[in-house]
């Protein structure tokens, strides 16, 4: 079995709490946006806007809108099912109250900084590939604390494609010098993750900080060169030669 050379991972939920953040900064900008709207619905407007049901982000993953028309897109959804008017200046509030509220209430995980210091000190190249744009990468990367962190970061609309298309996986492996095969990529979302990881060639491991493992997910891990980890803790043993845990299944159960 070949050593691993690189480890890339995931950003948004992966090294800091997107989904937290998110949920409350929406909260927040709907209430001051729309103060007559529906309080209840009001107060899940995060979960709403994070949820994304008519898939506009899935659509600038595949490279057919941009990052910033996909946000907008997104906003009008939330207006509409708010009952709201998505006037022409609706962005621009929306963002003067969302934007503060949001990166301000971004966390890093507490696990993150120990693991990329103890694989930097295996000799292990790590960078980040991620579905996001490469200013708001940035951005919570800073607002996180985590800037600096990693070797490479690779996003989208750097790379002209996203997760899980095989090229994505391949460029950033070529960004950090590491064959495929010999790469471990580390993400919470299973299609886009593990799954888009091993299709590409490389070994995965599925981060599920809380709960059970889905059922589900499982079932597409298994006999994939993919493991489940509870934290990024767990990464560093994943880097050493003797690492039998890919390609048997065996982490996936």
């Amino acid at each position: 079995m070949r050593t691993i050379q690189a480890v890339l991972v995931d950003a948004d939920d992966t090294l800091y709490d997107t989904r937290s953040a998110m949920h409350a900064a929406g909260a927040v900008a709907a209430a001051a946006l729309w103060p007559d709207a529906d309080p209840d619905r009001t107060a899940s407007a995060g979960v709403r806007f994070r949820d994304d049901p008519e898939g506009h982000f899935s659509a600038y993953t595949r490279g057919e809108i941009e990052f910033d028309e996909m946000r907008r897109a997104r906003l009008a959804e939330l207006a509409g099912w708010l009952g709201q008017d998505a006037g022409s200046d609706l962005w621009a509030r929306f963002e003067a109250v969302y934007e503060p509220a949001f990166l301000g209430g971004m966390r890093a995980f507490p696990d993150v900084r120990p693991a990329v210091d103890a694989l930097h000190a295996a000799g292990v190249v790590v960078g980040i590939l991620t579905n996001s744009s490469a200013r708001y990468t940035e951005r919570k990367m800073a607002a996180a604390g985590l800037t600096g962190l990693v070797d490479v970061v690779c996003t989208r609309d750097t790379l002209g494609f996203g997760k899980p298309d095989a090229r994505a996986f391949h460029e950033a492996c070529g960004r950090l010098e590491a064959d495929p095969a010999a790469t471990l990529y580390v993400g919470d979302e299973l299609g886009p993750d593990p799954v888009g990881a091993t299709d590409a060639g490389l070994r995965a491991a599925w981060l599920v900080r809380d709960g059970a493992p889905d059922p589900r997910g499982l079932r597409l891990l298994a006999g994939r060169d993919a493991v489940v980890v509870r934290s990024l803790a767990e990464v560093p043993a994943l880097v050493t030669p003797t690492s039998a845990r890919f390609g048997t299944g065996e982490g996936a159960r």
